[in-house]
């Protein structure tokens, strides 16, 4: 059951999904209608999953609230198996962890960790796709490296 974000509790699971390029607004319009046919008739052991989405142009970030009941492992593998059929639609990679997005003064970049590796300063802003609820998203998934995973590449 799509809700709208603002309703969903600070604690809401996240689950983000970052793109191996930057998605198109053309294709975006396109996903987003796919996501929201998915948000509005996902279940879980027959129960609806209130979740919201956000699309950006790299990302696309599920929130589920499980105040009520918890998500199934086969409920999320519906999740999945949907973005990967975005993926294959669109010839996206939303599952390449070798990439690192940042923020080159307020655009949004990618990069692979080796490269990465070669100009990481501390105050480069990376998103933090580690985020767990939705309370973190807000406050913790742009932040600098220093205070990221990625710390243990500065020198």
């Amino acid at each position: 059951m799509l809700i709208p974000y603002s309703k969903l509790p600070s604690n809401s699971k996240v689950f983000i999904y970052q793109s191996n390029r930057e998605i198109k607004e053309k294709e975006l319009l396109i996903i987003t209608q796919h996501l929201d046919e998915f948000s509005h008739n996902w279940v879980t052991h027959g129960k609806p999953v209130r979740n919201a989405f956000k699309v950006f142009n790299y990302f696309l970030c599920f929130f589920i609230d499980e105040s009520s009941y918890q998500t199934s492992g086969c409920s999320i593998d519906s999740l999945v198996g949907l973005i990967k059929s975005i993926g294959i639609r669109f010839d996206i990679d939303f599952f390449n962890r070798n990439n690192i997005a940042y923020l080159d003064k307020v655009t949004t970049k990618l990069i692979t960790i080796t490269d990465f590796k070669l100009f990481i300063s501390p105050n480069t802003i990376v998103y933090n796709n580690l985020v767990q609820t939705k309370s973190d998203f807000e406050n913790h998934w742009k932040i600098p490296v220093k205070e990221s995973w990625l710390k243990r590449y500065l020198n």
